[in-house]
């Protein structure tokens, strides 16, 4: 008796969980059901709710109904207009991701949009997106769509921001690696200027320091991309970068500027650079063949005018004044101001070399303030250059002496001026 009553018992609860499964399969499907009906009008909203309560109903989903909900979920984000609403919204499409990852329902292919995704949340697992646009450019190579080589590099700047005092530096040297590695990606996908311009805005944030640059440098040079243009662009981008953190006396800096003339001897940028390296070892003698060789190929007035410049540059430097006066005082434009600074100093520099008498080489030092006086008046700093060429000027027995002229002409310069 007692038997019979245990096995009715039994056949009323397995009949009872027969039809709650039932139902709750026919709940499943119609929940997906009328996801697919809202799906069809582009309430995205609705589909989303539908998709998330079928989901607890079937107890998770297969890969092709974690694909539909997570599509919904994020027509749902990309339609929303409030900050609010987006930012919920990303926060329940993350965890849908999380939850078909742990389901082995999860397609790598997603990797970028749902790091980029984990930003936009209201508590961004920075680590986790880290892994994801790590695996994704890794993945993809020159594919990457440069928006993901931002956000993969801001979110680096981003835990470094956040870190704790002990765990800066090793995120900083992570920044400088990432930094040469995206800048050659860049360069080999061609990525826009702007894509650069965003890392670097980062980089510059967290890297002030030429020695904390150079030590990962010198690899990313022996791995250059092989496509000439490519290379250059490449090769440029990190002489910039050298120049503005003060590198420039580096030897990776030199050996740049080889990589760059071997790729284009005959432009003028190469010649250029060639030359501005061979001043920077203080060959003079061959940077101002380097320069006249760049100025041959100047593409126009304005360029010319900059290799004058830096002749005058050269010729100061190796101590040729009147060279550099002569050169210097044939500029125009934009840099004059710059090149009477150079031809002032000349004069000034050049002083006991011109002129028959003591006098008439201490009237050197009248023309020297003019020319710094006229540099000066176009907004260059003398610094103290005018002030100690006037304390050579002759004294006044010294004009007396000479017969008070009121002019005196320098033979060196063509010029003449007044001692009074």
């Amino acid at each position: 008796m007692k038997l019979g009553r245990l096995l009715l018992g039994t056949l009323l609860v397995a009949g009872f969980n027969t039809y709650a499964q039932d139902d709750a399969e026919r709940e499943c499907t119609r929940m997906r059901f009328l996801a697919g009906e809202e799906l069809k009008i582009k309430n995205y909203t609705a589909a989303a709710s539908y998709y998330l309560k079928g989901e607890e109903i079937c107890g998770g989903y297969d890969a092709k109904n974690y694909a539909r909900m997570i599509g919904t979920l994020r027509n749902a984000v990309n339609t929303s207009q409030d900050k609010a609403i987006k930012t919920a919204y990303n926060d329940t499409l993350v965890a849908a991701w999380d939850r078909s990852e742990a389901a082995g329902a999860y397609n790598e292919k997603d990797d970028f949009i749902r790091a980029a995704a984990i930003l936009q949340t209201s508590a961004p697992d920075r680590v986790k997106a880290d892994k994801l646009f790590r695996r994704g450019i890794d993945t993809k190579g020159t594919a990457t769509n440069e928006a993901y080589v931002s956000y993969f590099y801001y979110n680096t700047y981003a835990m470094y921001s956040e870190a704790t005092e002990a765990t800066k530096p090793e995120l900083k040297k992570r920044m400088i690696s990432e930094y040469f590695e995206l800048s050659t990606l860049i360069s080999k996908a061609n990525m826009s200027v702007k894509t650069q311009e965003t890392i670097t805005g980062y980089f510059n944030y967290v890297v002030r320091s030429c020695d904390d640059i150079l030590p990962d440098l010198k690899g990313y040079m022996t791995n250059l991309p092989e496509d000439p243009e490519v290379k250059k662009a490449s090769v440029l981008n990190f002489l910039d970068l050298l120049e503005k953190k003060e590198c420039t006396e580096s030897d990776e800096y030199f050996e740049l500027i080889d990589i760059y003339v071997a790729i284009d001897p005959e432009s003028f940028d190469a010649q250029i650079m060639k030359a501005k390296a061979l001043a920077g070892k203080n060959k003079y003698s061959a940077a101002i063949a380097a320069f006249k060789t760049a100025k041959a190929l100047a593409p126009d007035e304005a360029k010319k005018a900059e290799v004058t410049y830096e002749i005058a540059r050269a010729q100061f430097s190796s101590g040729s004044y009147k060279s550099a006066y002569t050169t210097a005082m044939s500029v125009k434009g934009d840099l004059r101001g710059k090149a009477l600074t150079i031809a002032g100093s000349s004069v000034g520099k050049n002083a006991n070399n011109c002129g028959s008498s003591t006098f008439d080489r201490k009237c050197n030092y009248i023309y020297a303030v003019q020319l710094l006086e006229q540099a000066r008046s176009l907004g260059e700093s003398t610094g103290g250059t005018i002030s100690r060429f006037r304390s050579n000027f002759p004294t006044d027995g010294e004009i007396f002496e000479n017969g008070s002229p009121a002019s005196v002409s320098l033979t060196c310069y063509g010029v003449s001026v007044n001692p009074k």
